[in-house]
């Protein structure tokens, strides 16, 4: 797997918001700006076949209808769009707001996929329900490579189900909103205590404040990883 850190901070930060591309194919959530960075990188908006969404905050998707826009006028592929079931929705009202004269052709680049486990390429992928705001339904993916684990928990709370990412996963790119955890965001100790019982995952931060990559920085634990901008990795 090769992957590139799109954007690492939140929505308060100087960073970009979180956004992460696999392959140069596969993109995990569409926050505000991301069309415009992805061009910046040499990527087309419009050849992104497969999004993964965590959750519909406006910070994880509101650029999907600039995405749509350089699908009409690339006359590109369908877009797979994977995430929970009112995802049709919420992409459809932002889009008719943005752009109305071109809603009407969403659904011919945009294909919805609900399912909690599914495939791309070589990927098979498992959807993990999480914990965030009330509300809201946030998921974590893990894809399954080969003879390792990758996972993404988007944005999350310390949970049961963040603990078993953590236990299966060889690399977890992970909130670390603040330097505190709380219900709807992990922070600098709930990291520091899975850094500590699962040893032999690597722990890569990112939805962070500049406050909290700061404190990050200055830890220099051995497997916590601060992520930055248009970071890349090969797994």
């Amino acid at each position: 797997m090769k992957l590139k850190i799109i954007g690492s901070g939140n929505i308060f930060s100087k960073y970009n918001s979180s956004s992460y591309l696999i392959d140069n194919k596969i993109l995990i959530d569409v926050p505000n700006g991301t069309c415009k960075i992805l061009k910046n990188v040499g990527i087309e908006p419009s050849k992104i076949n497969h999004i993964l969404i965590t959750h519909f905050h406006g910070d994880h998707f509101l650029d999907m209808p600039f995405v749509l826009l350089n699908k009409i006028f690339d006359n590109s592929e369908c877009t797979n769009i994977y995430c929970d079931s009112t995802g049709e929705n919420k992409v459809y009202d932002i889009t008719k707001l943005a752009f109305p004269n071109k809603v009407g052709k969403i659904n011919n680049y945009f294909k919805y996929i609900y399912n909690d486990k599914f495939s791309i390429d070589e990927y098979e992928i498992e959807k993990i329900l999480l914990e965030h705001e009330e509300g809201i339904n946030a998921y974590g993916y893990i894809f399954y490579d080969n003879s390792q684990l990758i996972g993404f928990t988007g944005d999350s709370g310390f949970c049961n189900n963040i603990e078993e990412m953590a236990e299966k996963c060889d690399h977890l790119i992970c909130d670390c909103n603040s330097i505190v955890g709380k219900k709807s965001h992990m922070g600098i100790d709930n990291l520091e205590e899975l850094s500590m019982k699962y040893p032999s995952c690597n722990f890569y931060t990112t939805h962070m404040d500049d406050t909290t990559r700061k404190k990050l920085n200055e830890l220099n634990m051995k497997n916590i990883i601060v992520l930055n901008d248009n970071d890349e990795f090969i797994f």
